[in-house]
């Protein structure tokens, strides 16, 4: 139970800084969100490894419900992470638009 559990953390713990980030970076323009946004997918993975690598081989966690647990938890919180990033910068582009001062 604990491995389904931290696994579960872990995931969403990683989705809610990948939030956090696209949020704050959003308030920049188009080339410093890029930067900003890609940095923190390869420093949030390195991250990720880390810790997985923690569980697994420090903790001793059961491998097949940890590893189940994480891979399943990821693939839709990434998916709430694209489907976010679509619904901001959609939003952003329509809001320009809409009152763009020529």
């Amino acid at each position: 139970m604990i491995s389904i559990f931290t696994g579960l953390l872990i995931a969403l713990v990683n989705a809610l800084a990948a939030i956090v980030i696209y949020k704050t970076a959003m308030k920049k323009g188009i080339l410093k969100f890029s930067k900003i946004a890609l940095t923190s997918i390869v420093i949030r993975y390195f991250i990720t490894v880390f810790i997985v690598w923690l569980c697994l081989k420090v903790f001793s966690l059961n491998a097949f419900a940890f590893s189940l647990t994480f891979l399943l938890s990821t693939f839709f919180l990434l998916m709430f992470e694209i489907f976010y990033l679509n619904n901001r910068s959609n939003l952003l582009i329509l809001w320009n638009r809409l009152f763009k001062k020529d």
